[in-house]
């Protein structure tokens, strides 16, 4: 028997079936705010060596991923990582190769590059953007304690973001009260102009009202 009523049940079914809608829209949004915030960072960096083989590498990596190429994509990917791995190219290329993969269904491919971004990334915004990634895979595949790890590093300036995460993950394991704590922490420290904040209100509104 459910430990639920109907009426928590269908407010679950209604907050699985928002993120299923937009779940893909959201890790696409993650990409290319805090990925394009980092590439700038890093631009600023790496200024000066912009005929650096690894801008090369990088946009070979771009073209790949517009053409649907995943072969391709991956092989020049694996000459980013492996000959550029301090370059921020390489990093941003990591997470754009990881929602190619993620597109394509390619979950171990995309855990693959996600786990390196994680492992290597030196700006804390690409570094955010991969555990966040990450853990969202870790948890459709059931693989909750990964995913926990994988969110108990928060890179400063993103924890309203990793507490909303963990409120999904809470959510999944049925605690709808640490979901619900997870979701108002987010709440009151995420950044007050994002746009963050409107998902994560959704997300508190779509709550069983009871059974805390």
């Amino acid at each position: 028997m459910s430990r639920y009523s109907l009426e928590e049940q269908e407010q679950l079914a209604s907050l699985k079936a928002f993120w299923s809608k937009y779940g893909n829209f959201i890790l696409t949004v993650l990409i290319l705010v805090f990925g394009a915030f980092a590439l700038n960072n890093g631009w600023k960096w790496w200024q000066g060596r912009q005929a650096n083989e690894s801008v090369v590498v990088y946009e070979r990596l771009d073209a790949a991923i517009k053409q649907g190429d995943l072969e391709l994509m991956g092989q020049i990917q694996n000459t980013l990582t492996e000959d550029h791995a301090g370059s921020p190219y390489a990093q941003r290329g990591a997470l754009l190769a990881a929602k190619a993969y993620f597109d394509k269904g390619q979950m171990n491919e995309a855990k693959s590059a996600l786990q390196w971004a994680v492992d290597e990334a030196k700006l804390d915004e690409y570094s955010a953007t991969a555990r966040l990634m990450l853990s969202a895979i870790l948890i459709e595949q059931s693989e909750f304690d990964a995913a926990k790890e994988t969110l108990s590093k928060v890179p400063t300036g993103f924890e309203g973001l990793f507490h909303d995460r963990l409120g999904d993950l809470a959510l999944v394991q049925k605690d709808v009260a640490a979901a619900r704590k997870e979701y108002e922490l987010a709440l009151s420290t995420i950044q007050a102009d994002s746009p963050w904040k409107q998902v994560i209100e959704r997300k508190i509104s779509a709550l069983p009202k009871t059974g805390e």
